[in-house]
This record gives structure tokens, C-alpha cells and sequence, in this order.
């Protein structure tokens, strides 16, 4: 019991020691891994509130011809 207690211990240690801050100042610039990923969701948020202001002015256009 006490041999996985320390595997486990060690995983955990070096899981921490791994994601650490390495002081290169990356996430400060907003690189990341998944910044590929946030970008494209950031570029999806732009469209859909250009599709929702679109889409009430249309409502409004027809609220006014009736």
C-alpha cells in the first residue's frame, strides 16, 4: 500500500513541477495551447452578434412596414 502512496505522491509532484510557471512571460502575451481554439471562438462571438444585429434590425423593418 505504501509503494502506490508514493507513486502517487510522485505523479502528483511532477504533474505540479510540470505545469508550473516557467517565468517566460507566455501567458502574460496571451499565448497559450488552445489559442488557436479561443480565437476562433472569439471570431464566432463577433459573427453571432453581427447575426443578432442583423436580425433585430430585419425584425424592426418588418414591425414598421405592417
Amino acid at each position: 500500500m505504501r509503494k502506490y502512496f508514493c507513486t502517487l505522491v510522485a505523479g502528483i509532484v511532477a504533474l505540479l513541477i510540470g505545469c508550473t510557471d516557467n517565468g517566460s512571460g507566455a501567458v502574460d502575451r496571451g499565448d497559450h495551447v488552445w489559442k488557436a481554439q479561443t480565437d476562433a471562438l472569439d471570431k464566432a462571438k463577433q459573427v453571432e452578434q453581427v447575426l443578432h444585429n442583423a436580425a433585430r434590425k430585419r425584425h424592426e423593418r418588418m414591425e414598421q412596414s405592417q
